[in-house]
């Protein structure tokens, strides 16, 4: 027989649990990709190459120059 710690608490449902478990486990992943993600920016040749990219004009931001970046990797490995 399985008891409530608090008389008057509800046991959570199946899909209460399965939410909650869903969440927390989208919340941990998005974590660990912004500390890879930080990793990589926080490198001074990264940072100095996002720059002179927006420095030249080629991109507005680092945010563009990033994208354009990936891109232009995924491309080049298509063919």
């Amino acid at each position: 027989m399985k008891t409530v710690p608090e008389p008057n608490a509800e046991l959570l449902s199946a899909e209460d649990v399965y939410g909650d478990v869903k969440s927390l486990t989208e919340s941990m992943e998005r974590r660990r990709a912004e500390r890879r993600v930080y990793g990589i920016w926080e490198r001074p040749d990264v940072r100095e190459m996002l720059a002179k990219l927006v420095a030249s004009g080629v991109c507005a931001n680092e945010e563009e120059a990033i994208e354009k970046a990936l891109r232009t990797l995924v491309t080049a490995v298509r063919r």
